[in-house]
């Protein structure tokens, strides 16, 4: 009797870590959920992670949610699970009950959006790192990364191909163009801008090219005018 006593300690001993592995696991998908639906409101994150656009963090989030069974079975106030979720990725929560049996509580952790639009490198590298850790985890892909810098160059391009393409807003690219030629050669002293000026023309005609003959997408080229937007702040002031 004492031996078979023993033994049901030992396997009960051997269930536990698993069963907390278990709950790890389920409140790291938890937080993740948190972290990719944080992101959703930025206002920087486009210009940060590299392919944002592509990227449905909303649905990420949602994967997480059912697959490790993390929305309440009932709901115990007069708001609803999603509704509780997003107050608390706002940050207008000071926790969050997940499981059918409600059994994870999770507390704010500093909001992952607040790093992104910050302007502090060290800050956005930290945030798109966390939510690199989310991906490899759980195995999304493609993993987020930080995005290559924008060039004041490639933004110059950007703008004159945004003039070639659409005559209705020509003198506002045109501007936008000299503008970024001008930051350009600000950063390289000694550069003249005529060669640099037929530069910009001769890769915007030919990243044109690409684009006309189905080489490469529109939407890229739409979301490094949209990265140049927030580089220089235009998003914010559309008088400019």
């Amino acid at each position: 009797m004492m031996v078979f006593a023993a033994m049901l300690t030992a396997a009960a001993f051997a269930v536990m870590p698993q069963e907390a592995r278990a709950d790890e696991t389920r409140e790291e998908a938890g937080r993740c959920a948190v972290r990719y639906l944080q992101v959703n409101h930025s206002t920087n994150a486009s210009r940060i992670i590299a392919g944002y656009e592509a990227i449905d963090l909303r649905d990420r989030a949602w994967q997480l949610i059912w697959t490790h069974e993390l929305a309440p079975a009932i709901s115990t106030g007069s708001s609803t699970f999603a509704e509780d979720l997003n107050n608390f990725a706002r940050g207008q929560a000071s926790y969050l009950q997940l499981g059918r049996m409600r059994d994870i509580t999770l507390l704010p952790e500093l909001p992952l959006q607040a790093d992104i639009d910050s302007g502090d490198t060290d800050l956005q590298e930290s945030a798109v790192s966390r939510l690199a850790d989310c991906d490899r985890t759980f195995g999304f892909a493609p993993v987020i990364a930080l995005a290559p810098v924008l060039s004041d160059f490639d933004c110059a391009v950007a703008y004159w191909l945004l003039g070639a393409f659409n005559s209705a807003q020509q003198g506002m690219a045109l501007h936008r163009a000299r503008f970024a030629i001008a930051r350009h050669l600000e950063a390289n002293p000694g550069t003249q801008r005529q060669q640099v000026e037929q530069q910009v023309m001769v890769d915007g005609q030919a990243r044109g090219q690409r684009i006309q003959q189905g080489q490469e997408s529109s939407d890229l080229m739409q979301a490094t005018l949209a990265r140049c937007e927030m580089k220089y702040g235009f998003a914010q002031n559309s008088g400019q």
